[in-house]
């Protein structure tokens, strides 16, 4: 059986399933279970167990022993660091900002109230807010949705499995076998000798009655 060489491109990586609770998260409110205690605002982010917590969380539980990532606000908006961030997942292309000689990012897209975006310069590809050259996201989430809708255009039956031979079932195979085998028994094979599709003898009609020739 001849094979087939089949390349796909490599298929992206999805982001991390504590992505979604980071960025849904409500960060710098008071800590529930620390309450009579100064300074409990939530601003950290367990990745292990998925939910944010405050500095007293840390030494109450087992959370110093997770992957924290800190929290800080920027313009009043939730930002994190790129160095901690690209650790976890790809950061490249969004739209830096300095912190006391730090770089972040920001975590979801800031409002606005119309597009900005203009013709000489770089737009977010999900908000079009304006960005500076060659960023294309404002925020770790526009850059995750922007991703996951190129994934969709570029592969809009995703996700998918290459057939090979030996997934078919095998009484698929056994029945063109046998269509194949039966067509090629018919070409081969010599007549049926049943008499039903036995062809008639052609009988030869008799001249006439059989006459002497005449004496002479």
């Amino acid at each position: 059986m001849v094979g087939y060489a089949i390349s796909l491109k490599k298929k992206k990586k999805k982001a991390p399933e504590w992505v979604g609770p980071l960025l849904k998260s409500k960060f710098f409110g008071s800590c529930v279970i620390h309450q009579e205690l100064r300074k409990n605002e939530k601003n950290l982010f367990c990745i292990d167990c998925n939910r944010c917590i405050c500095q007293h969380c840390l030494s109450s539980s087992a959370h110093y022993l997770h992957v924290l990532l800190q929290i800080r606000r920027y313009v009043y908006h939730d930002v994190v660091r790129l160095h901690d961030m690209q650790k976890h997942i790809d950061c490249s292309k969004v739209q830096t900002y300095l912190i006391n000689q730090a770089k972040v990012i920001f975590l979801n897209p800031r409002p606005q109230l119309k597009p900005s975006k203009t013709n000489s310069g770089a737009a977010c590809e999900v908000c079009e807010r304006s960005l500076q050259e060659p960023n294309r996201y404002c925020s770790v989430a526009c850059k995750i949705s922007g991703v996951a809708e190129k994934g969709r255009r570029d592969h809009p039956f995703m996700p998918f499995k290459i057939p090979e031979f030996d997934d078919f079932p095998m009484k698929e195979n056994q029945d063109e076998d046998s269509v194949v085998e039966s067509s090629e028994e018919k070409e081969n094979c010599p007549p049926s000798s049943s008499p039903a599709l036995k062809p008639k003898k052609q009988l030869r009609k008799r001249k006439g009655i059989p006459r002497r020739a005449p004496l002479c």
